[in-house]
């Protein structure tokens, strides 16, 4: 029996190789088939334009065979890599209902017209399966480096995982698909717009990557959306702090003017007035007489005119001879 198992296994290789028809097809073990509709349902993963979510389009089903044997044709897969899943379902939502959130009855794989993938017999439905398409391999390889956090609880450190996840999908993520799929997983732990917003260019370059290739646009077009609306979004907290500092700049600036006009005004208020003999010698010093000729028309010593002077210039404000005239 075990060799008549084995012999299948080839033979499905073989001919799916040889012949292309059957590029995903394998075995499923039905432990309760009252529960069960016989059948595999293949559905395509897409991303919705505008967010991460992914959704998932019923595009086929097949029949399980009584030695649970099931197989879908080349034609319903696309020539490019996409996500795909298959599942089985309930007969009835009654049924759905006694089931428990935790048996999982899907498995979600990415494939190609020209791939080949078989999923062995398992106790458990779609428990493991083998496959040619190098993005489903590296994507099996980030979710087994994505294992190391899934049972975390209290020792979960958002920082440390963006560093390592972040880490992983830049450097060792080869395929765009598989990429963007690693990406999802910031996302969906929202640590996604934090790291846009440290390494604008690393996504800008990335954007341009995708569009060079041949991945459909909807697939990476809501990163493009969210890229634009963070980067936008800091354009406009720079825009708006920078109108605020120049706003306070220029507060400052007229408070220090209205400052100085104010003392200026102060000082000129609070002028002492000049004496009668203080205003003769202020005159005669701006009819340009100087200090000896002053003492002589005044019949005052020198050092009486220089006490006169030094008391105009305090009440003035000013210190030498030249803002005197230019006060006339």
């Amino acid at each position: 029996m075990r060799s008549l198992y084995y012999i299948s296994i080839c033979f499905f290789f073989c001919s799916s190789l040889i012949f292309g028809q059957t590029p995903v097809s394998g075995y499923v073990t039905l432990e309760d088939q009252d529960v069960w509709k016989n059948k595999v349902y293949l559905s395509k993963i897409e991303q919705n334009e505008n967010n991460s979510v992914y959704s998932s389009i019923t595009i086929a089903s097949a029949t399980i065979d009584k030695d649970g044997f099931f197989a879908f044709d080349q034609k319903l897969f696309d020539q490019e890599d996409q996500m795909y899943k298959v599942q089985l379902q309930p007969i009835s939502l009654k049924e759905k209902k006694k089931l428990s959130d935790k048996i999982k009855t899907y498995r979600l794989f990415i494939a190609s017209k020209k791939d080949t993938i078989f999923f062995n017999k398992s106790i458990i439905p779609f428990g493991s399966y083998t496959t040619n398409n190098k993005a489903d391999l590296e994507w099996q390889r980030l979710k087994k480096f994505k294992s190391r956090f899934e049972n975390l609880t209290t020792d979960f450190d958002p920082e440390q995982y963006l560093i390592e996840t972040k880490g992983y999908v830049k450097d060792s993520l080869q395929i765009l698909l598989v990429k963007l799929i690693g990406i999802k997983t910031l996302d969906d732990e929202n640590l996604l717009d934090k790291d846009i917003k440290e390494n604008p260019d690393y996504y800008f370059d990335l954007i341009q990557e995708l569009k060079s290739s041949e991945l459909d646009p909807a697939t990476y077009l809501y990163l493009e959306n969210k890229l634009t609306y963070l980067i936008q979004e800091q354009t406009n907290k720079k825009y708006h702090t920078s109108l605020w500092i120049n706003g306070i700049a220029i507060l400052i600036i007229l408070a220090l003017v209205s400052f100085i006009i104010i003392s200026r005004k102060k000082r000129s208020s609070n002028q002492v007035p000049l004496s009668k003999q203080e205003k003769i010698v202020k005159d005669l010093i701006i009819s340009g007489k100087s200090n000896k000729e002053i003492a002589n028309e005044l019949f005052v010593s020198i050092s009486t005119v220089k006490t006169h002077i030094t008391n105009i210039y305090g009440k003035l404000n000013i210190s030498n001879r030249q803002e005197l005239l230019s006060k006339k």
